[in-house]
């Protein structure tokens, strides 16, 4: 689970006539990671796509062109459709098709290019439909010229002053006003810088001849007969939309895979006589592409493995349990392992959980968190992303759920039991739960202070292990580095338990048993408990570090410091959001037992809101961040660098077609 799959360096030889259902074969196994051919000589030459590419591009364009005509992109079918019988009938589909959409996609295209110029037209019309002058008679004047547009303010007395023979027409919108001049061509200029002051903004008539009112009628007419029009090449291609929507996606799919197939020898190398197909193949799976080869090959296709070249760096094909599997969604947020190195997923599907259901520490909240991750998990089942965040939301209500009934005893802020000797509200009105707390987040802040920091420790020792065997192999100097802040992890730890004493549970148990080995020798400096052997291992590590990691790394000495006491953020997180809640439902419990049913439903409904938004989203996404903010920057840091090839082998997938013999 640590490390990923191992990975062969293997070549597939074979005839040429062999070549298809080689690929068939690869493709259908989906276990050989393609490594592209680019270095061609005299003899090998990069590969010709099959004979059926051709043919079976241009039937996938046809069809990508029905979809878009159609207007199908979303569609999805809601049964499989066998791909032998579609083949059988896609031919004749095809030309049923083209006779059916081709000549209707270009008959509504017409259409609504028709309707745009007359509703153009309509909006040419407006500015002179109320002056009652036939459009014609706006131009074609040798010695009289003609505005005719908008002002923003009217210009009438600025053209009563400036100009001596013109007629004005003008009428009055909202915002603005029509205007329509006619001027002799000597004062075209005055009138135009007029027009100018006052806003104009000119508008070009149609073409048309007639009275404007009467044009307009009859444009609007027109477009309604062009609308009945397109309205019933709608319904005819609505019918063809129901008739082949599933047949057009599921062909389309099975077209883009025999595509994908016949275009793979532009990949790889060839002669005139055989294929090399280079890759990496998972060790586990080397037997079972030879053995398949044999069966459909008859004994024409070989698998040699080949030496893997110092440089070269597999690809990383991710080995996790089915449980585990959805947290590498936040591997994948980040980058993918290199081949040589530890895979964090397993340590992020026990760490993440439980530090979110440590901060949540709810059982009420929990389940709504499991609610949610379960809808989203039933909901995006078609998007894998989705489905894998559904997934570690589910698991983060559990762990919030189990803190929140055997550790904080609490559902919705509410307690199961008073806290002794202070009373208050509980779900002891309701009934007795016999469950009581380990821990109170309002008073045992000490604890979960302790709580957290043993926590920080082992992540961040976890993560200096995983540093050390990532190393170990090609770098033993940064292997010794990464010891050495071993060492003085191991020193500040003990010092902060030393300070802690037997103040808490968690400090009295680690000092008793991870430490009791240790010499207790203790000073008192400035009034603050000092251990001798803490303080000899951070000098130790300390003097160790610039010879194993550089200078600069003695400067990170703090950093180590502040990676551990950020996670206190763990208890600050959890009696944040108790508070909250606390907050909140000391502010509505009195209206909601007032015995008014008016404030009741006021309260229940303010609390209601207060609780969903405050409470549950934003503690459930302030402790998500937290939660995977304590992994990559504090745990990532120490040993994970990233930069791998994820693995991706020749395969495909089929939502809507099923491949028969």
């Amino acid at each position: 689970m640590l490390r990923p799959e191992e990975m062969t360096r293997a070549v597939v030889v074979g005839s040429i006539e062999s070549l298809d259902k080689t690929i068939d074969c690869l493709y259908e196994l989906g276990i050989l990671h393609l490594i592209d051919f680019t270095k061609q000589d005299e003899e090998f030459k990069l590969g010709q796509p099959l004979p059926k590419a051709s043919d079976a591009s241009q039937k996938l364009l046809k069809l990508r062109s029905m979809i878009r005509t159609l207007e199908i992109e979303s569609h999805r079918p809601e049964k499989r459709l066998d791909t032998k019988d579609m083949k059988g009938k896609l031919e004749q589909a095809l030309i049923t098709l083209d006779l059916n959409t081709s000549s209707k996609a270009e008959a509504r295209q017409k259409i609504q290019s028709l309707i745009r110029e007359r509703e153009a037209e309509i909006r040419a019309l407006e500015p002179i439909r109320s002056f009652g002058v036939p459009v014609e008679l706006f131009e074609g004047y040798e010695n009289i010229s003609v505005f005719v547009g908008t002002c923003k303010q009217d210009p009438e007395d600025a053209l009563e002053k400036k100009v001596k023979d013109y007629e004005l027409m003008k009428l009055a919108r909202k915002g603005d006003l029509q205007v329509s001049v006619f001027v002799g061509n000597s004062e075209r200029p005055e009138v135009a810088r007029i027009l100018a002051d006052n806003g104009f903004q000119e508008m070009k008539l149609p073409k048309l001849s007639g009275d404007p009112a009467k044009l307009t009628d009859q444009l609007g007419a027109e477009i309604a007969d062009l609308q009945k029009d397109l309205e019933r090449i709608e319904n005819d291609l609505g019918s063809v939309r129901k008739q082949f929507a599933d047949f057009i996606i599921a062909s389309e799919e099975d077209l883009t895979i025999e595509v994908l197939k016949a275009e793979t020898p532009l990949r790889i190398a060839t002669t005139s006589n055989s294929f090399v197909i280079d890759g990496w193949i998972p060790n586990s799976k080397m037997a079972e592409v030879q053995g398949a080869l044999d069966k459909l090959c008859c004994g024409t296709v070989f698998v040699e493995t080949v030496p893997q070249e110092k440089e070269e760096e597999p690809p990383v094909k991710l080995k996790n349990p089915r449980l585990v599997r959805p947290f590498e969604f936040f591997i994948n947020l980040v980058s993918t392992p290199k081949y040589e190195e530890i895979d964090p997923t397993l340590v992020l599907f026990i760490t993440f959980p439980l530090f979110f259901g440590f901060m949540i520490g709810d059982l009420g909240f929990g389940l709504c968190l499991m609610a949610l991750g379960a809808l989203i998990m039933i909901k995006m089942k078609s998007s894998k992303d989705l489905y894998q965040l559904g997934t570690i939301i589910l698991a983060g209500g559990i762990l919030a759920s189990i803190f929140g009934t055997f550790v904080f005893a609490e559902a919705f802020g509410v307690p199961f039991h008073p806290s002794s000797g202070e009373g208050g509200y509980s779900w002891e009105v309701l009934g007795n739960i016999p469950i009581h707390p380990m821990l109170d987040k309002m008073h045992d802040i000490q604890e979960m202070l302790g709580i957290s920091l043993l926590a920080g420790w082992l992540h961040l020792t976890l993560g200096l292990v995983f540093g050390v065997f990532n190393n170990l192999r090609h770098n033993k100097k940064h292997a010794l580095g990464k010891i050495a802040w071993l060492i003085v992890l191991f020193g500040l730890f003990e010092e902060i338990m030393t300070v802690a004493g037997n103040a808490t549970q968690t400090s009295a148990f680690v000092n008793s048993t991870v430490f009791s080995m240790m010499p207790h020798n203790i000073l008192m400096l400035i009034g603050i408990k000092v251990s001798v052997p803490a303080v000899v291992l951070i000098v130790i590590g300390v003097i160790a570090l610039p010879f194993t990691e550089g200078p600069l790394a003695l400067s990170e000495v703090i950093g180590l410091f502040t990676n551990l006491v950020s996670y206190t953020r763990l208890a600050a997180l959890a009696v944040g959001k108790g508070a909250m809640a606390l907050a909140f439902n000391s502010l509505m419990f009195p209206l909601i037992f007032s015995g008014n049913i008016a404030f009741a439903v006021l309260g229940a409904l303010a609390l209601f809101i207060t609780q969903a938004f405050f409470v549950f989203f934003l503690g459930a996404l302030s402790a998500g961040i937290q939660a995977i903010r304590l992994n990559y920057v504090e745990f990532f840091l120490k040993f994970f660098e990233g930069g791998g090839t994820e693995f991706q082998p020749l395969t495909y997938e089929r939502k809507y077609s099923t491949a028969t013999e």
